[in-house]
């Protein structure tokens, strides 16, 4: 019996009266399993040695989306663009994951708000509002969900273009904040045609990390969304 890889999620984390709570979309969960992994949760833990505990014996990440990034993180007052950043047991939580899964060469998918944390905690900064802080841009957003579209340019020496065959391809679109300064340990790998960042991908190629703005797991059944996630679990495999 073959042992399929364990894939750790970082859910978001939200106070509610005395229920506090970890929350994670099951299309997440169901993209993994379709992929062959086996998905793990990754709540807040308390204890820094647990947590680590916790992902020595994880195969693979995936940094998950959610709500906007404390800007705080870098270096940036939050109001009035940044008025309700995410939980901050959440980002403590995340920064010690993504510290970890670098460290130690984690093979990582980064998801949205999951592409953004590696960019801040590796030294890049944000735009807290594209509306407002980003001259003609595309349309990245409407209401609450995945309705607005618009295609992304790789740059052709990019993992993703190799993965997906394709030199610009078609993608979701559900975000407010974006790439600002792009972290000098990472590259860029995918445009839009109003030039904010779109996908990232580390400069050391033994770094098994790709992180992309939209989100490939509302998109499985086209190279952007399933073929990521086929990438982690084979490179988690390789890594067993």
């Amino acid at each position: 019996m073959n042992t399929k890889p364990l894939i750790g999620l970082t859910p978001a984390y939200y106070e509610h009266k005395e229920m506090d709570r970890s929350i994670l979309g099951k299309s997440y969960t169901d993209s993994v399993q379709r992929a062959g992994g086996l998905p793990v949760l990754i709540p807040p833990i308390i204890d820094p040695k647990d947590l680590a505990q916790l992902m020595q014996r994880l195969d693979g990440i995936i940094l998950t989306g959610g709500d906007d990034l404390s800007p705080a993180y870098y270096d940036e007052p939050s109001e009035p663009l940044t008025p309700k950043p995410f939980h901050p047991r959440r980002g403590e939580n995340d920064k010690q994951i993504f510290d970890y899964l670098w460290e130690n060469k984690v093979p990582t998918l980064a998801i949205c708000l999951g592409m953004q944390e590696v960019n801040v905690f590796l030294g890049g900064s944000l735009y807290q509002d594209i509306p407002t802080q980003v001259e003609n841009p595309l349309t990245h957003k409407i209401g609450d969900w995945f309705e607005a579209r618009h295609d992304v340019t790789l740059a052709k020496d990019s993992l993703l273009c190799k993965l997906t065959g394709e030199k610009i391809v078609e993608t979701n679109s559900a975000h407010h904040q974006a790439i600002k300064n792009v972290s000098d340990a990472l590259r860029i790998a995918g445009t839009c045609s109003d030039g904010l960042v779109e996908a990232l991908e580390p400069r050391d190629a033994g770094m098994p990390l790709i992180a992309v703005q939209w989100h490939p797991e509302s998109e499985t059944n086209d190279t952007v969304g399933i073929e990521l996630f086929n990438w982690l679990i084979s490179t988690a495999i390789k890594q067993m």
